[in-house]
């Protein structure tokens, strides 16, 4: 790393903990009313924290996704749901950036990097989670056109959002139909974006649905890759997100718990002494700094483009959230009855951890997707070999030194 690329992260990094703090007084007032908080995201962008992937001339620049985890992990231990609005926001330039044509990326990525315009990400469906191939948004194509219909749900800044990435089927809503992903501008006759149910992780996320009436759609606006592999890509660094917040919250878990067993007394000494609380701590600690390493070693996967080692990222999100949810669980039976104090910062990290293990795939089919490439490898190859680490797996990438 040069000296002036050090010099840069740390200046990103003190940006990023002087933002946490200030965030930190807001954090619980956003998760009572639930309310999407502008400013405090207008302030996020100004300070470049979307603009991570992107080099001066907004051209993308992924050698510093191990800086996007360190900024990503500090605002989630204070903060989880500012933490995923910046990545959402962060992952639609990066579609536009990679895959979009010129008149369409010029059109939004300048306003997104500076928090002028919102775009959502648009996968899951009612009745089409984790199944994909079920989902039945369809475009059909008119002339110039396409005619797109269908809703989606679950989805990052519906309410407010200026445009859409909407993964959808051409022509057929066959389970292998080929597949778009169309840039839809939220204006366009037809479509629709409005708040969905209220949460009980992540509140003050902008979070709803959008729909579709015949929306017209000029066949310029379909990115160039196909819509299912793209949105794949796309959704990858979702998922590194995804492990940065689970390790935010197992950070900010570790801090409370922490100040907690050497604050709080009971039987004439601080509970701190206990070996059945100094066993929760130690695990705790080793989760946390498992679940860095996982963090970390997927976004250097990611940082040689292709959309990462999807192996790696599963790990990393699949371990990151689970074990966020156990240590938040530890970290409620440490503070007692006081963890269960509605919006204290132990029950909101209870919550948050919880919708970790649910959004950008769940546990279980990470798992389930592990599980199946390890079969099919060992089928076609006869031996264990393909799926087990080799030097040339070894990190040899840099980290932002202090961070």
């Amino acid at each position: 790393m040069s000296v002036a690329t050090e010099i840069g992260a740390r200046h990103i990094l003190a940006n990023a903990e002087g933002f946490a703090d200030r965030l930190a007084a807001r954090a619980e007032a956003m998760d009572r009313s639930g309310k999407f908080d502008k400013e405090i995201l207008d302030e996020g962008a100004a300070l470049g924290f979307v603009k991570l992937i992107f080099n001066d001339d907004l051209e993308l620049d992924l050698s510093r996704m191990p800086l996007v985890h360190e900024v990503t992990e500090r605002i989630a231990s204070v903060c989880p749901p500012v933490a995923m609005e910046l990545g959402v926001m962060r992952l639609v330039s990066y579609l536009l950036s990679r895959f979009a044509r010129p008149e369409v990326r010029d059109r939004w990525l300048k306003p997104t990097i500076e928090g002028q315009a919102y775009g959502s990400f648009a996968l899951t469906e009612p009745h089409a989670g984790t199944d994909l191939r079920g989902m039945t948004t369809l475009a059909r194509r008119e002339g110039d056109n396409y005619i797109l219909n269908g809703q989606k749900c679950w989805v990052g800044f519906a309410p407010v959002a200026s445009y859409a990435i909407v993964l959808c089927k051409q022509e057929s809503t066959e389970r292998d139909a080929p597949t778009l992903a169309l840039v839809v501008d939220m204006s366009s006759p037809g479509a629709k974006g409005e708040p969905g149910p209220e949460l009980s992780g992540f509140r003050g996320l902008s979070n709803g649905k959008l729909s579709f009436d015949n929306v017209v759609v000029p066949v310029g606006n379909a990115l160039q890759v196909d819509g299912f592999a793209g949105m794949m890509d796309g959704l990858n660094m979702a998922r590194i997100d995804a492990a940065s917040y689970s390790c935010g919250i197992l950070r900010a878990a570790l801090e409370v718990s922490v100040e907690r067993a050497t604050t709080r007394s009971a039987f004439g000494k601080r509970i701190g002494d206990l070996p059945s609380i100094q066993i929760k701590l130690g695990r705790m600690r080793a989760a946390y700094h498992a679940a860095r390493e996982l963090a970390m070693r997927a976004t250097e996967t990611y940082m040689l483009g292709n959309g990462g080692d999807q192996d790696i990222i599963s790990i990393a999100k699949m371990t990151a959230s689970d074990l966020a949810r156990e240590h938040t669980d530890q970290a409620m039976q440490i503070f007692g009855a006081t963890g269960l104090i509605a919006y204290s910062r132990v029950e909101r990290l209870h919550r948050d951890a919880k919708a970790t293990q649910i959004f950008d795939g769940t546990s279980e089919i990470h798992e389930t997707m592990l599980g199946r490439r390890l079969v099919n490898a060992f089928a076609k190859d006869g031996h264990s070999g393909s799926f087990m680490p080799s030097w040339e797996t070894v990190r040899t990438t840099e980290t932002p030194t202090g961070a």
